[in-house]
């Protein structure tokens, strides 16, 4: 599914009202019907909806007016002064008048008016206080009604964006409402799928307003289970392995020779043909007894791998730190597909002009301490700027960014952006990377284009925890089942 900023939006809107001549009132109706049809289905009986002077007011406004016609009891506060509401909020907001006793407005300036609401006997609040539009944070008498609504216990569908989140980067500073249900329109903005909106969005539906879907958000997307399918390498019966090609991981040591293991088992199992092991004394003998199908080469012969430009390389993954000349080198020598991980990554914060010299595609997977050392950031600030650092880090070293959260953000030199939702705890686990960094390397060796090999291999290892999860919860899922679980997800995304 394609996302959108928030002026992407007001782009497709206005191109709706002024080029296919769509009233705006229209698609506040539009809107209202969308969203009430949600409403409808959680089977309210009293719903109390919080609307503020704006266009999500009037959203809020016509829900109100639409309950009423299914015989459902609703009470509507109405925030802020009427003569500073949008035109089409004011409309919604005088035809509400005229029923008896629905509307009230709440006096912002008073505290006690906050204080005396009863809300008790509700089962069900609507959000349509601010919406999208938020860029600064809560304070005065909002703040106050945020946190009303999020002590009340009732449940809480929020109305395009739960106020107090901005759309566009996730941001909440420390305020907003907790939603079970956000009803947006059209295409979903893109800071609902970051933290913290996201876990204050809950459930996330769109619904369609009537308005055309020009270019906007093209290059922006959330992936499926039909995009993976269309982007799974194809396998056919006369074939070979050298036709699924190589993978060579430059990773592990005496100490953390498991990741080195994890990288092979993921790249088998997600197609790769062959796959080499570039590693230490001691974690070889570990790889010949725990995956007896790789390949391995000592450290020392390195150089003449990175000859092979038809093979997809990975470094970092358990390489320890006494090794940042073996990761600059591999930089500037390796002339195939190159995935950058973990103690690769650790090693070019040091020096990071060397990563301006990679002379093949290159992915790079940071977490965002990762990211943070390389930026010379902190950890604060990549987190609440995820897109912004992923795609500046992309344009500025010509590598796709994988740049890993409890949701993803991949993306490209060219400007594309993914969110992957997929995944749970139980990847939070020592080894995890190391299975990512297999599955990418794994899908790059069979000519997956990088973009798309980072955004399939973040899907479908998300998808492995999701899958072990099942049956041995969160909490039990070791790094070695999740690996293993890549054959069922795959067969799941086939169908």
């Amino acid at each position: 599914m394609r996302l959108l900023t928030t002026e992407e939006m007001k782009t497709v809107e206005n191109f709706a009202m002024t080029d296919r001549g769509v009233p705006s009132l229209l698609l506040m109706e539009n809107a209202a019907i969308g969203a009430t049809q949600e409403v409808l289905k959680l089977s309210p009986k009293r719903v109390v909806i919080f609307c503020g002077k704006g266009n999500n007011g009037g959203d809020g406004l016509a829900v109100a007016r639409k309950l009423v016609t299914y015989n459902v009891y609703v009470k509507v506060y109405f925030v802020g002064e009427t003569e500073k509401a949008t035109l089409d909020c004011n409309t919604n907001y005088g035809i509400l008048k005229s029923y008896e006793k629905i509307v009230q407005n709440l006096d912002i300036e008073k505290y006690e008016d906050i204080s005396k609401l009863d809300i008790s006997g509700f089962d069900l609040l609507v959000d349509a206080l601010i919406g999208t539009g938020l860029k600064k944070e809560l304070t005065g008498k909002y703040k106050d009604i945020v946190e009303y609504i999020n002590s009340s216990n009732i449940k809480v569908l929020a109305i395009d964006c739960p106020t107090g989140i901005n759309a566009d980067n996730g941001h909440d500073k420390g305020l907003a409402v907790n939603a079970d249900i956000t009803v947006t329109f059209h295409l979903p903005k893109i800071g609902l799928y970051l933290y913290p909106a996201y876990e204050r969005c809950g459930k996330i539906v769109v619904k369609d307003i009537g308005v055309p879907y020009l270019d906007e958000g093209k290059n922006s997307f959330l992936p499926d289970k039909n995009w993976a399918r269309d982007v799974l390498p194809k396998r056919s019966r006369n074939t070979h392995k050298g036709t699924y090609g190589k993978s060579v991981f430059i990773s592990g040591c005496d100490t953390m020779a498991g990741a080195a293991v994890f990288n092979c088992i993921s790249a088998y199992n997600v197609g790769s043909g062959l796959v080499n092991a570039c590693t230490t004394e001691k974690a070889i003998d570990i790889i010949h007894t725990l995956v007896p199908e790789a390949i391995t080469t000592r450290r020392e012969e390195l150089e003449k791998l990175l000859k092979d430009s038809s093979s997809a390389f990975a470094i970092g993954s358990g390489l320890g730190r006494q090794t940042d000349d073996i990761v600059y080198q591999t930089v500037k020598k390796c002339t195939g597909s190159l995935v950058i991980d973990a103690d690769g990554i650790n090693a070019l914060a040091e020096r990071p002009e060397i990563l301006k010299e990679h002379i093949s595609p290159c992915i790079i997977t940071p977490h965002i301490k990762e990211m943070a050392r390389l930026v010379n950031s902190d950890t604060r600030s990549v987190a609440a700027n995820m897109v912004k650092v992923a795609k500046e880090v992309s344009l500025k070293y010509n590598v796709v960014t994988v740049l890993k959260s409890a949701n993803t953000v991949i993306t490209s030199p060219d400007g594309r952006l993914c969110i992957n939702t997929t995944g749970n705890s139980a990847l939070s686990k020592g080894g995890s990377g190391d299975c990512l960094t297999g599955i990418i390397t794994g899908l790059l060796a069979q000519k997956v284009p990088p973009f798309e090999a980072a955004v399939l291999g973040a899907y479908i290892f998300g998808l492995c925890g999701e899958w072990v999860a099942r049956e041995k919860t969160e909490y039990s899922v070791m790094a070695q089942d999740s690996a293993r679980a890549i054959p069922y997800v795959i067969k799941d995304i086939l169908g």
